[in-house]
């Protein structure tokens, strides 16, 4: 009996000796001796601006086009919402002077079109303004649509080469099988990442197109020139010509910008992903080839196949070695068509809990902006229940977390608070601690060195390092 004991008590320390270094930077161990942090969350929103859907909404005209994105801004702002993912290239074309492909026709109205000013710089700029991270949202394939196969797709522009396409009934695609559009693709993200201060880049779930009934992925020639010596089927071709594009994007961040935080947001039914779109999403986690995945859990909780719940509990077990986000979809509360859960507001409170109850889970993205503006059945009162509290973001690094020193010298001065400056830290973090063991609550950020106290209590100070690593406490001092 001894010895069954014993071996429990070994199994136990060698379980909380494996936690993760990242794990223990995000959620600090609860001590008797001191404040403890809060979790830290990545909240964020997908903007989807592909037919102008939340942005600019058919508006042309710069300075209100410029006044919608900062009511978003501002609205995320009030809910502790503290990332934004931002559509820049949905149909093959740019919200930024591009080389490869025209500016959108969504922001002017006419593809092509240059605007009168730089507007992924403004995106960026305002976003940053209010401590707001920016990802920048591109989907790697798609070039046009139309409605059936006797519509026209829209005239190619110039700087595409006819050559790297491919037709299908309602789509037009970059072909993913030429060596020369893996290489392309990768291109416009160095292009991206080297231009702008973008935070991230994110992917959507289109990868090889979901077809109509009987039509066929017509890819058969590429396959005999540059697979089927490599490969004894074609199905293993195709999400190789994936996989090639995943890993390069994540090279080619590491070589430019290894701050930038890669993340891929595929479908919830990962035996489509595999098996219709080709992305072998469970290989990128087990190769650690993207730092994100963000699956899109667009169901009610409840028991059966497509419910909340069991996509969770499996995207929970097979992200291995990238972090996990849940995607939200609060277009459907309030849609009569999305069943009787989507009618209040109460399921996306459980989901949430849910997902919550994970420790795997590392934050939320909502889709889409404009359904936080509508607040059907009351959905924007309860992201701000659920947000409720500030946070800061998670670390999402590739590797162990470095952490900055904590500040020193910190000291109170009528109702100012100041500390020394800490070398390698972008921002500071105050919080105002709640007693011994209880969860601190985040004040507020802020890039200087200083900041006025709003109520009488005791506080600390911590800094954080540009990729949201978290120093350790300061001293505590009262005010």
């Amino acid at each position: 009996m001894k010895k069954l004991k014993y071996l429990i008590l070994f199994v136990f320390i060698v379980f909380v000796a494996s936690c993760s270094d990242s794990d223990k930077e995000d959620n600090p161990p609860v001590s008797s001796n001191k404040p403890v942090l809060p979790k830290k969350e990545l909240r964020g929103v997908w903007i989807a601006t592909v037919w102008g859907l939340d942005w600019p909404m058919d508006d042309y005209n710069a300075v209100s086009q410029k006044k919608k994105y900062t009511d978003y801004l501002d609205l995320f702002v009030q809910h502790n919402i503290n990332a934004v993912f931002f559509q820049i290239r949905g149909m093959a074309d740019a919200f930024y002077d591009s080389k490869y492909e025209p500016w959108s026709k969504y922001i002017t109205g006419i593809a092509g079109n240059k605007p009168d000013y730089d507007v992924l710089k403004f995106l960026i700029d305002e976003a940053h303004k209010r401590d707001i991270q920016f990802h920048a949202w591109l989907n790697p394939y798609r070039i046009s649509t139309r409605a059936n196969a006797s519509a026209s797709f829209p005239d190619l522009d110039p700087k595409i080469p006819k050559g790297l396409t491919k037709d299908y009934e309602k789509i037009r695609i970059y072909n993913p099988a030429l060596p020369e559009v893996q290489t392309r693709i990768t291109d416009i993200v160095k292009e991206i990442i080297t231009k702008y201060n973008v935070d991230g880049i994110h992917l959507d779930d289109y990868f090889y197109p979901s077809l109509s009934a009987g039509e066929t992925m017509n890819d058969t020639e590429e396959y005999e020139k540059y697979g089927k010596a490599q490969f004894d089927n074609i199905d293993d071709f195709r999400r190789n010509n994936v996989n090639v594009v995943v890993k390069n994007i994540q090279k080619t961040i590491i070589d430019v910008r290894p701050d930038v935080i890669y993340s891929i947001s595929p479908a919830a039914n990962n035996n489509n992903n595999y098996n219709i779109l080709f992305a072998d999403v469970v290989k990128w986690t087990q190769e650690g080839w993207v730092d994100m995945i963000i699956p899109q859990l667009y169901f009610a909780t409840g028991t059966g196949e497509n419910n909340f719940n069991r996509r969770l509990d499996w995207w929970s077990q097979f992200t291995y070695n990238s972090h996990l986000a849940i995607g939200y979809g609060i277009y459907k509360f309030g849609d009569p068509k999305a069943g009787d859960k989507f009618q209040t507001s109460e399921d996306l409170k459980s989901q949430f809990a849910l997902a919550t109850a994970k420790k795997k889970v590392k934050g939320s993205v909502l889709y889409s902006a404009k359904y936080l503006t509508e607040n059907k059945v009351g959905i924007t009162d309860a992201i701000k229940e659920i947000y409720n509290e500030k946070v800061l973001l998670p670390y999402l690094g590739r590797s162990k977390a470095e952490l900055p020193d904590a500040p020193a010298h910190v000291k109170v001065n009528g109702d100012n608070l100041s500390w020394s400056r800490v070398d390698g830290a972008v921002r500071y973090a105050i919080y105002k601690d709640n007693g011994k063991g209880q969860v601190a609550t985040l004040i507020a950020t802020t890039q200087n060195t200083s900041f006025k106290l709003p109520v009488k209590g005791v506080y600390f100070v911590t800094a954080i390092g540009k990729d949201n690593a978290e120093s350790d406490l300061s001293e505590l001092v009262t005010f």
